[in-house]
């Protein structure tokens, strides 16, 4: 990531002004790993001020968040002697926003300084993979158990993150309350998921008819937690969910979908890819997908309007 280490700020407002910021992330619930590289990035930020005699984050405008982000652009990265990626580059910028966020907020500063500024999230240049409506029905109309159905619910009906599929315990699913709680996200925050009546009759399926059965195998314990569990009674990893979805492609005997090689995390770019064709507004699928930036879901606006352009052609 090219993460700073080791930098010194000298100047002693700055140095609380830092320490100030930590908390501030700690209170908006990211991490403590992240909330370091966050910090880090802003020491080099409160650095670089230092060695131009701007001591006063008040006094700071516009050009001179400019003038760093020529800088950083163009700093070797600690790691491999490169250029940072954009995404790292990206990060900085993201950070200085917050913390002037964060000083007007407090009343510290009138104006931000960032307000006019735009520093374009860099776009994905990996492709994106997922099954148009008509192929997710394929999978439901060929799903054998509750369980099946219920896996691809939670993937693709909640939209939940591999890792959120894996940490999902029963105290997650509120079926009478329509909704799945992601006590850790990404960024370690936490979510909540609005579901469907078909998604809630597809948990509670599994729940009520198949989760007691897997109970009994060797691997269960009587506190195991999981929502979703393996066939010898454990709790479900990556893989598992994965093998599942492998039979379900398998059983619908169609080679588009077979050939797009998805895996489970392909259901969640999928969900949030239909949401925004239906006409949901970007801002709500962000929510729902837990992301911390918009800008990572108007990726999928991009994925929509490829292939509305492909089927006009």
């Amino acid at each position: 990531m090219g993460r700073p280490k080791n930098i010194i700020v000298v100047n002693k407002a700055y140095r609380v002004l830092a320490e100030s910021f930590y908390r501030y992330l700690l209170r908006l619930g990211y991490n403590s790993k992240s909330n370091k590289s966050r910090y880090n990035y802003l020491c080099e930020f409160l650095n670089q001020l230092e060695q131009r005699g701007l001591l006063d984050i008040t006094q700071i405008t516009a050009q001179e968040i400019i003038n760093y982000y020529q800088y950083i652009s163009e700093r070797p990265s600690k790691k491999d002697g490169g250029i940072l990626s954009p995404k790292t580059t990206h990060s900085h910028m993201r950070i200085i926003r917050d913390l002037f966020v964060m000083l007007q907020n407090e009343g510290k500063v009138k104006i931000n300084p960032c307000s006019t500024l735009k520093f374009p999230y860099p776009r994905e240049t990996e492709e994106r993979t997922v099954l148009d409506q008509e192929e997710i029905k394929q999978l439901y109309k060929v799903s054998e158990t509750a369980q099946e159905k219920a896996i691809l619910s939670l993937a693709y009906g909640c939209g939940l993150r591999v890792g959120e599929l894996i940490s999902c315990d029963i105290e997650d699913i509120r079926l009478r309350e329509k909704i799945v709680i992601v006590p850790k996200g990404k960024g370690n925050k936490r979510r909540v998921v609005p579901i469907s009546s078909g998604v809630v009759k597809d948990l509670a399926d599994y729940y009520y008819n198949e989760r007691e059965l897997l109970t009994k195998g060797r691997d269960y314990k009587p506190t195991e937690r999981a929502f979703m569990l393996h066939s010898r009674g454990g709790r479900m990893r990556n893989y598992t969910y994965n093998e599942h979805l492998r039979k379900i492609i398998e059983r619908t005997q169609n080679q588009a979908i077979k050939d797009k090689e998805i895996s489970i995390h392909n259901l969640r770019h999928s969900i949030a890819t239909h949401l925004l064709e239906q006409g949901i507004p970007v801002e709500q699928v962000r929510m729902f997908l837990g992301h911390s930036q918009l800008e990572t879901t108007q990726i999928y606006t991009h994925i929509s309007k490829r292939q509305l352009k492909e089927l006009i052609q």
